[in-house]
């Protein structure tokens, strides 16, 4: 019993760790996005082309920065693939 115990203390801290690194992650995505590609007159009016925009952002940060924001990558990834834009 004990060890399950342990064993659940475990999980329950990598889970706990996991999730704050991801929400970490994707509150410093929405900064740099903010900071470095928010749209000044307005997004682009297709949802499928803010989210090629997004993409061409992303593509041109240098490797460390990508790594940073990779939360908000996989986020904005997940909800344009739900929009049908791939």
């Amino acid at each position: 019993m004990e060890l399950l115990m342990i064993l659940l203390l475990i999980v329950g801290v990598s889970v706990a760790m996991g999730a704050g690194v991801v929400g970490f992650s994707y509150a410093l995505g929405r900064f740099f996005y903010n900071r470095e590609a928010g749209w000044p007159v307005g997004p682009p009016s297709e949802s499928c082309a803010r989210c090629q925009a997004d993409a061409d952002w992303y593509g041109s940060l240098p490797a460390w920065k990508q790594t940073a924001i990779a939360g908000w990558w996989w986020t904005n990834r997940l909800i344009c693939a739900a929009k049908g834009c791939r």
